[in-house]
């Protein structure tokens, strides 16, 4: 039997979901082929040269070192789950490699042949610049980086030539979703020259997560990537915060998400045809109900239902189960391993 702790909410009503950062910096190596067209040869002579970078420089600092296509599938869900690692490393990790400590380390041999990255909860974004710049220095002072006078950093993605970076933000916005729609609020961030995913890497949003990121590094400075997406996450941050204040003042709006989060949930416990969005779209309201004081554990849509509705949709898929988990966590409804088998 499943059952979940009874702490199940950690958060109080009125705290927004995380906002995640993470920062990554692309480089190659001068004189190798770019990983989609490097053969197993040149393969093994970037991982010697990484691997002893790491043994004289990292591991002394507690670095780990993992050859990804060797760790069980459970440990590679937590390093995706964490930020370490992209969904197509998850599903093919093959000749991948990762140094890591904490939130910060270096990923091996996936579009690059080095993605430096830092990750952060929040919007530091200087913190995580600092991690990953001297990661940077340590290896380009012993290793030839692929480098034009004229266009900077070579990358395998024209879109990160110049300074390699790519600094990407994740963050909840459902209230300012509701209100413009998410087409809308999707083509403003096109609009500002931003490249907008969900939080699984596709196109299109997903439970009102919008994973935005510079769109190029060619022609502006690392600083000023820095500078603008700060200024334009904590512009986000407001914003949702506003409406949802206006949303909890104002008692025919807070009915209208009362009533469509309990029409999502029945729809879906009803219906034995649902989509990733539907599930996850039911978990932002829910949760968006929650955080704005709508509903409590003894108010509205009970625990106990939406764990039967949960239930129901994942089912026997362990995948299916730990992605919304993992959403949940990410919107502060719930933290650590909150169900367990007895």
């Amino acid at each position: 039997m499943t059952i979940f702790f009874p702490k199940f909410f950690s958060q109080k009503p009125g705290e927004l979901s995380k906002v995640i950062s993470r920062i990554s910096l692309s480089r190659n190596i001068e004189g190798i082929p770019f990983p989609n067209r490097a053969t197993s040869i040149w393969i093994e002579d970037l991982k010697q040269r990484i691997r002893n970078l790491y043994q004289k420089f990292f591991a002394p600092k507690k670095y780990q070192w993992v050859q990804l296509d060797t760790v069980p599938n459970n440990v590679l869900q937590r390093f995706y789950y964490q930020n370490l690692i992209p969904r197509e490393v998850l599903e093919d990790p093959s000749n991948r490699y990762l140094i890591y400590s904490n939130y910060k380390g270096i990923l091996i041999n996936y579009l690059d042949h080095l993605q430096i990255f830092s990750v952060t909860t929040g919007l530091d974004l200087n913190r995580i610049y600092q991690d990953v710049n001297k990661l940077d220095n340590i290896i380009e002072k012993n290793i030839d980086y692929a480098f034009s006078e004229e266009w900077g950093f070579l990358t395998s993605h024209v879109n990160k030539v110049g300074t390699g970076m790519d600094l990407s933000v994740t963050i909840h916005l459902p209230a300012l979703s509701l209100l413009y729609g998410e087409n809308r609020f999707i083509q403003w961030m096109t609009d500002k020259n931003l490249q907008v995913k969900n939080f699984r890497g596709e196109d299109g949003v997903i439970g009102h997560i919008y994973h935005f990121s510079n769109l190029h590094s060619l022609g502006v400075s690392e600083w000023q990537i820095i500078s603008d997406l700060k200024k334009f996450g904590c512009t986000l941050s407001k914003w949702e915060k506003q409406v949802r204040e206006a949303l909890k003042n104002n008692p025919p709006r807070s009915r209208e998400l009362e009533e469509t989060v309990m029409i999502k949930g029945r729809q879906l416990y009803r219906s034995s045809h649902f989509s990733l969005k539907d599930i996850f779209d039911f978990l932002s309201v829910w949760a968006l109900a929650w955080q704005c004081g709508i509903f409590s554990p003894r108010k509205g849509l009970k625990l106990l239902e939406v764990r039967q509705i949960l239930q129901k949709i994942w089912g026997n898929d362990s995948s299916l189960k730990q992605e919304c988990l993992n959403i949940l966590r990410f919107f502060r409804v719930i933290s650590g391993e909150e169900l367990y088998d007895v």
